[in-house]
């Protein structure tokens, strides 16, 4: 049973340390809705990695997710989870199903590949453009990357996040764990323990 709050009860707020104030004084609606929006998408990119873990112990027969290999990098879990996915026979998992999960760990690579250039970039506003410009260093390359993005690009992005999650513990819980029932309530899920 749930205990409900008294009516008269009024919701805590956290103050916000003077440190944090200072970094926050002088943004414009702009850099707020980036600063929250990446706050956002690393929680989402998380989410999806800590997911893609159990799906690739899933697919090599591992007891625990975070045994194999867990010092790895995400885009490792997603090249070894397709090359394990290959080694699954047919009839375990059909060739529709293969194809479709195929696809959504390669959106998962692509949308790593973008989250690495929001959080691993220097994010500098140009005021002609109205947009960001992200400045990174690139492996093998004598020359930074240059892009442009808009705050909207990083909540799309986390709603891409989003949308790979569910749709990477459907995977899960449809081939390794449990599909639940949507009649009463209950969500797919794994069925890996950590």
């Amino acid at each position: 049973m749930t205990l409900q709050p008294p009516a008269d009860a009024q919701p805590e707020v956290q103050q916000i340390p003077p440190s944090t104030a200072e970094l926050l004084a002088g943004m414009d609606e702009e850099q707020a809705a980036l600063a929250l929006g990446l706050g956002v998408l690393v929680q989402r990119a998380a989410a999806v990695e800590y997911t893609l873990h159990g799906l690739y112990a899933h697919l090599g027969d591992v007891e625990r997710p975070y045994t194999d290999n867990p010092h790895e990098s995400v885009t490792h879990f997603i090249k070894k989870a397709k090359s394990r996915l290959a080694a699954i026979p047919e009839e375990r998992i059909p060739t529709r199903d293969r194809t479709a999960l195929l696809h959504d760990l390669d959106r998962c690579t692509a949308g790593f590949e973008q989250r690495n250039r929001y959080i691993h970039g220097y994010w500098a506003y140009d005021e002609e453009t109205y947009a960001w410009r992200i400045v990174k260093g690139t492996k093998g390359l004598n020359r930074p990357e240059i892009t442009v993005a808009y705050s909207e690009d990083v909540w799309e992005l986390a709603d891409e996040f989003n949308r790979l999650h569910a749709k990477l513990i459907a995977w899960d819980a449809h081939f390794f764990g449990t599909p639940g029932n949507p009649a009463l309530g209950e969500p797919p899920a794994s069925s890996k323990r950590l």
